[in-house]
């Protein structure tokens, strides 16, 4: 691990919106630019968590998803028996 780095000429809009952006989410402006800089190398440090269910529930591809909603968009229809205007 790099224990420092130092970036110089750092515009002013880039420094304002780092900033920003820090204050938004709570966190330091070291780790902002840690998490974008992971972002934009399309990385991820090792210790992130993820935060969804998909190592219990999988997921699904393209045509998987399309068949569920193919085949409850009946669900979507509003019988006017039993919930009349």
């Amino acid at each position: 691990m790099i224990a420092q780095m130092t970036l110089r000429h750092i515009p002013d809009e880039v420094g304002k919106s780092l900033r920003m952006r820090a204050k938004k989410t709570g966190r330091s402006i070291n780790r902002a630019a840690i998490e974008l800089l992971e972002v934009a190398l399309d990385i991820r440090a090792r210790d992130s968590k993820k935060r969804d269910l998909s190592r219990f529930a999988g997921q699904w591809n393209t045509e998987e998803c399309r068949t569920f909603e193919r085949n409850t968009r009946v669900f979507d229809q509003i019988d006017p028996e039993v919930w009349p205007k």
